[in-house]
């Protein structure tokens, strides 16, 4: 499946905003149209499984256990009800296969090269021809009523015991600390909390992640998780290599050194690119030379598991710094209350840029290399985008 181009991505994004909604892409081949079926790449198969709409991997190989269930296709005309098929042939290993009946008569604009979008809840399903939209300057609007919304669910308990926790030291006044830097927020807010620090990857407080910093505005730089790519896949096999190939000397130092931002959008200064391969479900990190030469890969599986244990429910505080009589302190101005992170809207955002890598690693002269990981990032501004959003208090 080819890259998607931005128009792509800008058409599908307010159906990746829907809660509890999940999207699956394919590319239309001139063979798909001729002989009615469809590979279920990575990104069909893992949007299916997340909602429960099907799960391939309980399925049986053969005719006898296909699988239809009611899809809707979004076509020039408007909604088209038809039926989506879901199967296992018995040869090529049962290779997942999907098919949308009457694809060519509902969709005759749909041609070789354009991508599809299949999107569901678990219940309801809708494709759409994304790319015969951007053609036809089309948008997904109308489309997006299709799905109701979720009902609010009530705040947890424990949601409620922090919130009244912050409101009381709000209420207090300034949280003093010695810490200096971009960490001192943090410490002395978890310290008020009675929260130790370490390095665990669990959330903070009892399932509930905070993340605090000095503004919530739109640009400010919000750090999601850290995830190394999978060496074993990626033709960069680690951290040294990566910096002695792309790496650069600064003026007054010995050794090479990575410190740089990678997105999705344009190649960085140091010619590295991000990309979101839908087919094979990963996230690879490409130079951007002729031809490009692809250095990292991470599963992307791997990555929104791994957003979903991270931020499953978070607190996202915001304090102000002052200078007090006492010394430096913080007081608490806002929280941003975020839940069930949007899978789909993970991927779109890594491949228009919203949400990038960060490096930071270099060469010691004694051999080997220092890094800080590897930090997926995005801006404040996009992560009401990225989460469901509980609620936002003012203090």
């Amino acid at each position: 499946m080819r890259y998607l181009v931005p128009a792509e991505e800008d058409v599908l994004m307010p159906l990746s905003l829907l809660s509890g909604v999940e999207t699956g892409l394919f590319e239309v081949t001139q063979t798909q149209l001729e002989k009615s079926i469809i590979d279920a790449n990575a990104s069909i198969r893992q949007s299916f499984s997340y909602t429960g709409f099907h799960e391939f991997s309980d399925q049986r190989q053969g005719r006898d256990a296909l699988v239809r269930r009611d899809v809707s296709f979004f076509s020039s005309t408007g909604l088209v009800p038809t039926t989506i098929s879901l199967y296992r042939p018995n040869t090529k290993n049962g290779d997942p296969r999907v098919w949308i009946s009457r694809l060519g008569l509902i969709s005759p604009e749909t041609k070789s090269g354009d991508i599809v979008a299949i999107a569901q809840n678990g219940q309801l399903c809708v494709a759409v021809n994304v790319t015969a939209l951007v053609r036809s300057n089309r948008s997904l609007s109308s489309l997006v009523k299709f799905f109701p919304e979720d009902p609010d669910e009530p705040a947890t308990l424990i949601a409620e015991e922090l919130l009244a926790k912050l409101r009381l030291l709000a209420s207090r006044g300034p949280i003093l600390t010695t810490k200096r830097g971009d960490t001192a927020v943090g410490f002395a807010i978890e310290s008020a909390l009675g929260i130790e620090a370490n390095s665990r990857t669990a959330p903070d407080y009892e399932g509930i992640e905070i993340k605090s910093g000095r503004s919530l505005e739109g640009n400010k730089n919000k750090t999601l998780f850290a995830k190394v790519p999978d060496w074993g896949r990626s033709p960069v096999g680690g951290y040294s290599e990566l910096v002695e190939r792309y790496g650069y000397v600064q003026e007054g130092k010995d050794t090479k050194r990575l410190y740089c931002s990678v997105d999705g959008r344009k190649p960085n200064s140091q010619g590295l690119i991000l990309k979101v391969n839908y087919e094979l479900g990963s996230l690879e990190e490409y130079y951007s030379a002729v031809p490009e030469k692809l250095a990292l890969t991470w599963d992307l599986e791997v990555l929104r598991l791994t957003l979903e244990a991270k931020h499953k429910e978070t607190f996202w505080i915001e304090a102000e710094e002052v200078k007090t009589r006492g010394g430096t302190g913080f007081v608490l101005t806002q929280v941003l209350h975020t839940s069930r992170p949007r899978l789909s809207a993970f991927s779109l955002l890594l491949s228009n840029g919203s949400v990038w890598v960060d490096h930071a690693a270099r060469l010691k002269p004694t051999g080997g290399n220092r890094n800080h990981g590897m930090l997926f990032r995005t801006k404040a501004k996009h992560l009401t985008e990225l989460f469901s959003v509980e609620g936002r208090y003012s203090f």
